[in-house]
């Protein structure tokens, strides 16, 4: 089964559910960042997103919505498929890999009191942000299609067996 007919067997209380989850996901694993952008603003400084991204946090961030979408998308391996398995893993295990290469290098260069190395705030910042986007992306649509694997639409599977049965029905000549 694809990937993308996976997701047209969803329904709007999987996509519900997985908005949920992307929204405590964005309010709860960011309020460190959230906490920090309103107190530095009642301190009067203008602050952006950027200043809370100098030493790879979002590289951070996006290697653990990578790991949990994994555990999910590997568990119970034997007694349920989930769809998109290997690349959908892959691309959690990637984006884990990704993570840790804009991290380490970053802990490397702050290592000491005075950094050892130059670090290109620019390409930190775009970089681990982007990563991130694609964690959450990558995040949601393993929850949809967990909620859609563990919760099925029962009304629109029996309709869909009812209909393959016309049609096999038909076939056989049944139907004339």
């Amino acid at each position: 089964m694809s990937f993308i007919v996976s997701l047209r067997r969803t329904n709007r209380g999987h996509w519900r559910d997985a908005s949920t989850w992307l929204a405590f996901t964005l309010v709860g694993n960011l309020a460190p960042v959230w906490f920090g952008l309103f107190s530095l603003r009642v301190l009067s400084r203008h602050v952006s997103l950027a200043d809370f991204s100098h030493h790879g946090e979002f590289a951070l961030y996006s290697a653990t919505l990578f790991a949990s979408a994994a555990y999910v998308i590997l568990k119970d391996f034997k007694v349920m498929t989930f769809p998109a398995r290997p690349i959908l893993g892959l691309l959690c295990f990637s984006g884990m890999f990704v993570a840790a290469a804009f991290f380490a290098p970053v802990t490397t260069a702050f290592i000491s009191p005075k950094p050892v190395f130059d670090v290109d705030q620019e390409f930190l910042w775009q970089g681990t942000f982007v990563l991130f986007l694609v964690s959450c992306t990558i995040g949601f649509l393993v929850t949809i299609l967990d909620n859609a694997r563990i919760a099925p639409d029962l009304v629109k599977t029996a309709k869909d067996q009812q209909d393959q049965l016309a049609s096999d029905f038909d076939k056989l000549g049944g139907g004339k």
